[in-house]
């Protein structure tokens, strides 16, 4: 007997959960059968050597250009005027504008949003 269900392809709220699940499926059989170090040749794992880092570096306030540290206290002092609102940590504003000339600085450092853990 006949149920007349028929897979139907037509484009409907369903579709991005098929692709989604289809997508699922394909990541989870390429992790099951390639090997790792195959992903690792093609940057889909992680390599396993250590990453070596330098423990040594100075205090980040301590490297910072001068006016680099004058702008970021400008630019907060700004948005505190006109619009009431502060962008970054009161504490970093402070050590940014306590900041002296740096002996070495960073240099092609891009600056987007200075974080501060101390």
């Amino acid at each position: 007997m006949k149920s007349g269900h028929y897979i139907n392809l037509d484009v409907n709220w369903a579709i991005p959960v098929l692709l989604m699940a289809f997508c699922a499926v394909f990541l989870v059989l390429f992790i099951r059968i390639v090997p790792n170090e195959t992903r690792m040749k093609y940057g889909f794992s992680l390599q396993e050597k250590e990453i070596k880092v330098d423990e040594d570096l100075p205090n980040f306030f301590d490297t910072i250009l001068l006016s680099q540290a004058d702008e970021l206290v400008n630019e907060e002092k700004n948005l505190k005027r006109w619009f009431g609102i502060e962008c970054n940590d009161p504490d970093t504003v402070q050590k940014c504008d306590d900041a002296n000339q740096p002996n070495k600085s960073i240099m092609g450092t891009p600056w987007y949003t200075v974080l501060s853990n101390d």
